[in-house]
């Protein structure tokens, strides 16, 4: 018996190495073969598969979720591969080219509508919406892309903001202060999420409000989720989410088509009303899709932003006294209660290098992703067609060779400096840079001259670590003791 034993377990010794050699080479057979062995054979970029199934998903996971190192995740492929700016993985289900310089990144930013060379590749677009401007392409991309940029963009548009939002910021700021201790990201997740609702369409309903903002963090947190549908799944609750605000949405144009004066004065009526030169509306499902696009960009990243303005501020009071000093300059020069303007905001040069560096150092999104949707060669290598393009955004926020020092919050590095193109890509960049870009920012500027004024805070944990699933956040959402001046 002693025999067998050691007999089956040397055999079990001597296949282990094999089976594993075999499984970490099952998915470069299966997906990059064909490439080096076909009669015109072409050049993957350089990188690993990974494993059957989950491929480098454990990798991936081991630098954002674990060692909460993200960039290593990068950073590794550059030292074993070369600094090639694009390496070949599987990741979220899918054969997957990394693209992480520069000039890759615009590569595929800019080829992204004119061409249709890369087409959206987010692993669940029906959460996102197939109809919605991050997902059509080619001419329905330019179409859908104009009436939103005529609702958010449009000098019309801004007015609206400026007047919409600076008493809502106010409040909210003042109900910050009564509680006296606070904890950032959800203060600033509630406000944003009334923000974007009362210029969408109109909402004050404080239990509706609460209840849409639980539905969209659901779906918020199966946007960059493992693509597994099955209950317990991110995916599965996000697409119940997804499901429970369509009728929710679809419930208010029902009303606002049946009932006519029930029309406002807002994002959704825009939508509605707008025709274009052809005299052809928006469908109602290309309205829903991208309402709920809008809120997902527009709220969820203004909220992450005025979190770490929050705490950068707090962390680095030499910038805050700056910044302090251009807006109390600004509050002089009005009368009582008077609001801030589109034209004032022109001339807070100190306070727009501030949000630059907020929303350069929150990464936002980290990477976004298209599909290519024919062979397409950069720099010698191929990137099939059909894989998966995860454009990494994040890797040149941080990267020191084009900013000194870049994990230190410091808006004075952006006197004078001259950005290379493809650097600096927070809102994304191309034909689908992000159409709300400007009302991120110009909520930013309401509220950091109100709250730097105003008011005074101080974080109750300022060494609390940093996750980055499914975004960058504080572990203690960031904590502090908010007051009046």
């Amino acid at each position: 018996m002693d025999t067998l034993w050691l007999i089956g377990l040397a055999v079990t010794v001597g296949l282990f190495p094999p089976l594993i050699w075999v499984l970490r080479s099952f998915n470069e057979w299966k997906y990059c073969h064909q490439y080096s062995t076909s009669k015109t054979a072409r050049k993957l970029p350089p990188g690993h598969m990974g494993w059957p199934i989950i491929g480098e998903l454990l990798d991936f996971l081991w630098c954002f979720k674990f060692t909460l190192k993200p960039d290593d995740f990068i950073w590794k492929r550059r030292a074993k591969y070369g600094d090639t700016g694009i390496y070949r993985t599987h990741l979220f289900g899918s054969p997957s080219i990394i693209t992480c310089s520069p000039e890759a990144n615009r590569f595929v930013t800019a080829r992204a509508i004119e061409d249709d060379t890369f087409a959206p590749g987010w692993p669940s677009p029906e959460l996102i919406g197939v109809n919605s401007i991050a997902m059509v392409e080619g001419l329905q991309h330019k179409r859908i892309r104009r009436y939103l940029m005529e609702a958010v963009n449009s000098p019309e548009s801004l007015a609206r903001i400026f007047v919409k939002l600076q008493p809502l910021f106010k409040a909210a700021l003042k109900n910050w202060a009564l509680k006296g201790s606070i904890t950032a990201a959800d203060e600033a997740n509630q406000l944003t999420f009334h923000n974007i609702c009362t210029l969408l369409f109109s909402y004050s309903n404080a239990p509706l409000l609460e209840k849409m903002e639980r539905i969209y963090r659901g779906l918020r947190g199966g946007i960059r989720a493992q693509p597994i549908n099955l209950p317990g799944t991110a995916l599965h609750h996000a697409l119940k989410c997804r499901k429970e605000l369509s009728s929710i949405l679809l419930s208010e144009m029902h009303d606002r088509r049946v009932n006519k004066e029930n029309s406002k004065d807002d994002f959704l009526q825009v939508l509605m009303d707008s025709v274009d030169s052809n005299g052809d509306k928006l469908s109602e499902e290309e309205i829903l899709d991208n309402i709920v696009s809008i809120i997902l960009g527009g709220y969820a990243s203004t909220a992450n932003s005025i979190t770490w303005a929050l705490y950068y501020l707090a962390k680095y009071p030499a910038v805050l006294q700056k910044l302090k000093e251009e807006n109390v300059s600004i509050r002089l020069k009005k009368k009582e209660d008077e609001i801030l303007t589109y034209e004032d905001v022109k001339s807070m040069d100190y306070t727009s290098k501030v949000i630059d560096e907020v929303i350069r150092l929150a990464n936002i999104s980290a990477f976004v992703f298209r599909t290519a949707s024919k062979d397409e060669e950069f720099n010698g290598y191929t990137i099939p067609k059909g894989w998966k393009v995860i454009v990494w955004l994040r890797a040149n926020h941080v990267d020191p060779q084009y900013y000194h020092n870049p994990m230190e919050f410091n808006p004075d590095r952006w006197d004078g400096l001259i950005v290379k193109l493809g650097v600096y890509y927070v809102f994304g960049g191309g034909p689908r840079l992000c159409p709300g870009n400007n009302l991120v920012r110009m909520e930013l500027f309401m509220f950091l001259h109100q709250v730097c004024i105003d008011y005074k805070w101080e974080l109750s944990n300022p060494n609390a670590s940093i996750h980055f699933l499914p975004y960058s956040r504080a572990i203690d959402g960031v904590k502090m003791t908010f007051r009046d001046m």
